[in-house]
């Protein structure tokens, strides 16, 4: 299998609208701390009683996407945890990728 390349797959950042991105307290207020409150406020309800990031009507985050391409991210080098820690080839990453089709 040949390496995953991020910026041409995205399929992670496409879950749907049931607010699996979380978005923990910590990063809304770093982002404040920024000067970044459009980013705190780009927010819907997620799971556990969290916030996540908002969705675009086909489900997408509402960060993905820039000049560089329809994968990137808008927000990448102040991107939330749940993003940082996400593992590139991790179970999680095939699974979102099976689920857009891409193996």
């Amino acid at each position: 299998m040949s390496e995953l390349d991020c910026l041409q797959c995205g399929a992670c950042c496409r879950t749907g609208h049931d607010g699996r991105i979380l978005v923990p307290e910590e990063d809304l207020l770093r982002w404040r701390r920024l000067g970044r409150d459009d980013v705190a406020r780009a927010v819907q309800p997620g799971h556990f009683g969290l916030v996540a990031f908002a969705t675009r009507p086909d489900g997408s985050c509402v960060h993905l996407g820039t000049a560089q391409g329809p994968h990137a991210c808008a927000i990448y080098t102040i991107r939330g945890t749940t993003c940082r820690t996400f593992a590139k080839g991790s179970p999680q990453c095939h699974e979102f990728r099976r689920d857009a089709g891409l193996e």
